[in-house]
């Protein structure tokens, strides 16, 4: 008793001095919780109290809570005979599941807000069994006065994460939490056993989907001596062939691009320009298990002569095109169609996620083809004044009507100005607009789809030297390596806005320089916790698509995703889908 008094006098006075004094040494303090205290403190964590936030859409039904279910409960059974609290969080360290044995230890937790749907990352609940797992990355236990926040130190709590069998990635954080006295070394080899257990049954939900995609790579590669490609939401299977095709970069590429075609879970058969310029075809199919898209297997094969291509009907400016200002397959065919529909003056309808570029890229465009400026018409103008400022811009104007499927119709006004003789129209949507373009003077012949940020990886450090010579131009501004990875990690939901929006943030507190990890916002900062994973990007850009397809309506997006209204609002909510 007298040694665990002492330990805890010592630890007290450690972490009060560490509170008057950031620099001290902590001698004595473990290093992973002096570590953690040292964080605590640069997040300016309350050093008395929990303060953290419930956030009502967490997923409690995913396929991580599914498999560890059935841990948690022979868990609980384990130690029925201690008061501990038995805890599931996600990769953020938001509590998704809490098993009391006792009802005296559910109450101490509600107190502390250690219940199902608050967080309990570092930087709200300082050093402790889950927000510190997140960090530190292994197991830990953390007893009593180790706590940061003085209001949890009568209690203790070991925590392991769940990582994904695959990846290695964390999913989630297994935890046990008990008072004091009621503590024991074996509580850390209790739930460092309990997570392995849950990544194996991890491991074997993915393995259904995962089987089929590698049954299929399989036979088409046994029964072929060309190249062939395998990709799945995580991972990707390239043969010796198509290793000595094309190099490192170009399979990033064209890996990139399939998972983003693979979306339309329908056979694929398409020509593309990797970033080295080398011309391939690829043909192959969608794996799909139980209504959902595991992957797609593809041949690949190498175009070499001009001839192989698609012939393209005489257009009337026989010019080259414009080379495409990025290097991600799904980017230059985007440019590519676009740029040949601009120069046929046939309407053009771009579509996208808000935020990838759409009207960049016909802006761009159009300087380049025209050296014009392109017209821009947003949801809420009626069009009265298009007329007038057609007639100033000059020649053949670009009009572009951004957000089309926003607009409840077209107002005779606005119709009748895009009837004026030389008018050129493009637009920009979500999802196809349906409605408004049968309201249109003119019928859209072609359409192009801009792909999302994160399908562009090997444009990110391009785009991102960019956007920085427009926010800082004639300044030596750039990204140090670590801030490059950062951002790489980031998911990037409001896509290339998104990014515009984090570098004028560091430009702003560095104006000159290298930009360090630090001068970025928080939000891209913490991206190995809250980006969203593949296979939850792979989720979201299924609902954006059915969504599409029912033209926003939720009800038929519901019906034809197999899914219950409730939980397609809550998923809509999650990803912030805007339709």
């Amino acid at each position: 008793m007298a040694d665990v008094l002492a330990r805890r006098r010592l630890l007290t006075a450690a972490r009060a001095e560490l509170l008057e004094r950031p620099d001290v040494e902590l001698a004595g303090v473990p290093r992973h919780v002096a570590a953690s205290w040292r964080r605590s403190v640069a997040q300016g964590v309350d050093p008395a109290v929990v303060v953290n936030t419930y956030h009502p859409d967490l997923d409690v039904e995913s396929r991580l809570v599914r498999a560890a279910r059935p841990v948690i409960e022979q868990l609980a059974e384990q130690t029925a005979d201690i008061p501990v609290c038995v805890v599931l969080t996600d990769e953020q360290a938001r509590l998704l599941v809490r098993l009391d044995t006792a009802a005296t230890i559910g109450r101490a937790a509600d107190v502390n807000n250690f219940a199902e749907g608050f967080g309990y990352d570092e930087g709200v609940a300082g050093t402790n069994g889950v927000g510190t797992v997140v960090e530190y990355g292994g197991s830990v236990h953390v007893v009593g006065a180790e706590h940061f926040v003085e209001r949890l130190q009568d209690y203790a709590c070991a925590g392991a994460p769940v990582r994904d069998p695959f990846t290695g990635r964390i999913e989630g954080v297994l935890d046990l939490s008990c008072r004091v006295e009621h503590s024991s070394p074996i509580m850390r080899s209790l739930v460092c056993s309990a997570a392995a257990r849950i990544q194996d049954a991890l491991l074997h939900d993915r393995d259904v989907g995962w089987q089929a995609l590698l049954d299929l790579y399989t036979r088409v590669e046994a029964r072929t001596r060309d190249a062939v490609l395998a990709v799945g939401h995580r991972s990707v299977l390239a043969n010796t062939a198509l290793q000595t095709l094309l190099d490192a970069d170009d399979v990033l590429a064209l890996s990139d691009h399939a998972r983003f075609v693979m979306r339309r879970g329908s056979d694929v058969d398409q020509r593309t320009v990797l970033p080295s310029g080398t011309r391939v075809r690829m043909r192959g199919t969608a794996v799909a298990v139980g209504g959902t898209v595991a992957g797609v297997v593809v041949v690949v094969t190498l175009l070499r002569e001009r001839a192989d291509l698609p012939v393209r009907a005489a257009l009337p400016d026989e010019r080259p095109l414009p080379e495409p200002t990025g290097s991600t397959p799904a980017w230059r065919t985007a440019w590519t169609g676009a740029a040949e529909g601009l120069r046929a003056r046939t309407p053009l309808l771009v579509l996208g996620e808000p935020g990838s570029g759409r009207r960049r890229l016909l802006a761009d465009l159009d300087r380049v083809l025209t050296g014009g400026v392109p017209v821009e018409v947003g949801p809420a103008d009626t069009g009265e004044d298009l007329a007038a400022r057609l007639r100033a811009v000059g020649d053949a104007p670009l009009v572009v009507l951004s957000d089309l499927d926003r607009r409840d119709g077209i107002p005779a006004g606005l119709a009748g100005a895009l009837r004026t003789p030389g008018v050129r129209l493009a637009a920009t949507a979500t999802s196809r607009p349906d409605a408004a373009l049968a309201e249109l003077p003119a019928r859209f012949v072609r359409s192009v789809t801009v792909p999302p940020l994160r399908h562009r990886t090997g444009d990110l450090a391009a785009l991102a030297t960019a956007v920085l010579a427009e926010l800082a131009p004639g300044r030596d501004v750039r990204l140090t390596p670590d801030a490059q990875r950062t951002l790489a990690r980031h998911g990037w939901p409001g896509n290339v806005a998104e990014l515009r929006d984090a570098l004028s943030s560091a430009v702003g507190r560095r104006p000159a320089g290298a930009l360090e990890v630090g001068d970025l916002p928080e939000s891209c900062q913490s991206a190995r916790r809250g980006a969203l994973r593949p296979v939850d990007e792979a989720e979201r850009d299924t609902i954006v698509a059915a969504l599409r397809e029912s033209a926003g309506n939720r009800v038929a997006a519901a019906a034809a995703l197999g899914l219950a209204r409730s939980t397609l609002y809550r998923k809509i909510a999650h990803y912030r889908i805007t339709e």
